[in-house]
């Protein structure tokens, strides 16, 4: 007997072997086999009609959004294969590399590396948040490092899985947001821990302690979940004070409690790319 093969998506793209796994979702590695090209699916739980609609909402966002910093959005739909079950999908490039959570537990990064995914991170964010979507669950796993196969460029920190970003800001979706929260709660912003809405400064303050725990290998808000989103409304991060160049500055500025104290994205990707070029020692003419 012949195992029998998982129905194509929208006639197309038909999930090969999962790549990873979540509260709310799968990820496949699958075949689009009218490109003949590897893709990623997100197959979401089964949905209401209600969070049908948001999805809806969500993927016309993710759908405005070209920008070599975030991993794009192919297709989308839903699967209706079980009528009575009907499950929302994304089809988003495939991209090769390690995520940032498995590098760190693979090795230390040194400061240029920190700098270079700091500036590729928030240099997205500047382009994300212009075209009004918050992402809401920067961490470690949502920024890959992705490699072209060549030993001339680095690799590139791209930003993936907004498959919970907020489509528009203010809109009556984010309002509502204090009845549940989205992101996780070791890099949830304070305004999002205390069941408010989500806004560009809630990506900011998760990127700082993405950032953070580069430089200390250490979550700096860690236990259960609960433990964690409170343990932000009591106190700020641990910042070291002997970080190199700006970077304490720069952390301490990110994780400020309050969401108007923290810089913009674009502040930022200038602020990061002066610390690539102060780290690489190279002498830029004035």
């Amino acid at each position: 007997m012949t195992d029998t093969p998982i129905p194509a998506l929208l006639g197309r793209y038909r999930p090969q072997t999962i790549i990873g796994r979540g509260g709310e979702a799968s990820v496949f590695r699958a075949t689009d086999e009218l490109l003949d090209r590897e893709v990623a699916i997100k197959l979401y739980r089964s949905a209401t009609e209600e969070q049908m609609a948001q999805f809806r909402t969500e993927q016309a966002a993710l759908a405005r959004l070209s920008h070599h910093g975030i991993v794009s959005l192919i297709d989308a739909g839903i699967d209706y294969s079980a009528p009575t079950d009907p499950r929302p999908f994304l089809v988003m490039e495939l991209v090769t590399g390690n995520d940032l959570a498995a590098t760190l537990r693979e090795r230390t990064l040194n400061t240029e590396e920190i700098s270079e995914i700091a500036y590729d991170i928030a240099e997205a964010l500047e382009y994300v948040h212009a075209n009004g979507v918050v992402h809401r669950d920067i961490k470690p796993s949502n920024v890959m490092l992705v490699t072209y196969g060549t030993t001339t460029f680095r690799a590139r920190a791209r930003l993936t899985d907004f498959g919970i970003a907020g489509g528009i800001l203010a809109s009556p979706q984010t309002e509502e947001e204090g009845k549940t929260t989205t992101g996780t709660a070791a890099y949830l912003s304070p305004e999002q821990a205390s069941l408010k809405a989500a806004t560009p400064a809630s990506d900011i303050y998760s990127l700082g302690l993405v950032l953070l725990e580069c430089f200390t290998h250490t979550v700096a808000f860690p236990g259960t979940a609960v433990d964690s989103a409170l343990a932000r409304l009591k106190a700020d991060p641990s910042v070291p004070d002997d970080l190199p160049g700006g970077w304490t500055a720069l952390l301490r500025a990110m994780t400020a409690r309050d969401p108007a104290a923290r810089p913009a994205s674009a502040t930022l990707a200038q602020a990061f790319r002066e610390e690539v070029i102060a780290a690489s020692g190279v002498t830029v003419a004035g």
